[in-house]
């Protein structure tokens, strides 16, 4: 009777110590993720500050440079071509700063300005991009994709075919991932899976309210594309920050093509920006817009 009074109480006990194991096992887990949640949210902080003093150091390059052309065109070459580093000089703290053109390729939503007749060399130049890519890439219904385009670009212009189910949109494809998006949404409805993926990003550009293309900074497929050369050359002698206009001279290209209410005369204050910086041994990012003076569009990418 003892033996079986022992073993019950030996038991229970090993039962409590199961019990309160598990429960420190629970507590651990959640201090854990206190912790990443605690870790999350200053690096959240140390984000907004350096987006504010990014959107700071923009502006002053921009305005030191706001009479003298050529020393613009210098600093924006040097902010697109190159990231910019500030680095303790003791610690592990840094940021890096990369931006891009906005509006270096044929902007989405001009696929959208079809009958607008102060825009008609803008909707000419996307149509016609977008025809030739559709060609030589042997997309299988190139109607639909354009329709689901035009849908996002104008969902009141140009309603949706199937709109069940559909979120009220907004105006305009604004991001590389949304039109990614439509791509996979065409795909899976037209069952075309293509023979491989397109850069689209190489083509064209995706922002609101973009009037010109930056012609000095947009990629050698395009310059091909536009001015009928051939691409291995154009990939041979372009370099982005040239002058394009003196380039498709000099490639005895047909300078026509070139459309002054399409390409800008002076460089433009419209960018996208990233930055990477490291916090606490780790690295975080987060992206935004610079819009003549405005910083806009923070988005945030949490931890590398």
């Amino acid at each position: 009777m003892d033996k079986m009074r022992q073993g019950v109480v030996l038991f229970i006990t090993l039962s409590v110590i199961a019990a309160m194991l598990a429960i420190v096992g629970v507590l651990y887990t959640y201090l854990g993720k206190s912790k990443q949640s605690a870790a999350y949210t200053q690096a959240l902080i140390q984000s907004n500050l350096l987006f504010r003093d990014s959107k700071v150091i923009i502006s002053d390059l921009l305005k030191q440079s706001a009479k003298d052309k050529e020393m613009r065109k210098t600093l924006l070459d040097m902010l697109y071509l190159a990231p910019i580093t500030l680095q303790e000089e003791e610690g592990d703290h840094y940021a890096t700063l990369t931006c891009q053109p906005l509006d270096n390729g044929v902007n989405i939503n001009w696929l959208g300005l079809e009958g607008n007749a102060t825009m008609e060399s803008h909707y000419t130049v996307a149509q016609d991009l977008f025809d030739a890519i559709v060609e030589q890439n042997d997309i299988a219904n190139p109607t639909l994709l354009l329709e689901k385009i035009r849908e996002a670009i104008d969902p009141h212009r140009y309603p949706p075919q199937n709109p069940q189910g559909r979120e009220e949109q907004k105006k305009g494809i604004i991001s590389l991932l949304q039109f990614q998006d439509i791509i996979r949404e065409y795909r899976f409805e037209s069952d075309d899976m293509g023979k491989e993926p397109i850069a689209w990003e190489e083509y064209f550009s995706f922002g609101r309210d973009a009037l010109y293309i930056e012609g000095n900074y947009i990629s050698a497929k395009l310059i091909a594309q536009l001015f009928d050369l051939e691409l291995s050359l154009v990939q041979a002698e372009w370099s982005i920050g040239d002058d394009l206009k003196q380039f498709v001279t000099n490639q005895g290209a047909d300078i026509s093509q070139y459309d002054a209410k399409i390409f800008a005369k002076e460089p433009q204050e419209r960018m996208q920006c990233r930055v990477t910086y490291g916090y606490q041994e780790d690295s975080y990012t987060f992206a935004f817009k610079y819009l003549e003076e405005r910083a806009v569009e923070f988005e945030f990418f949490g931890k590398e």
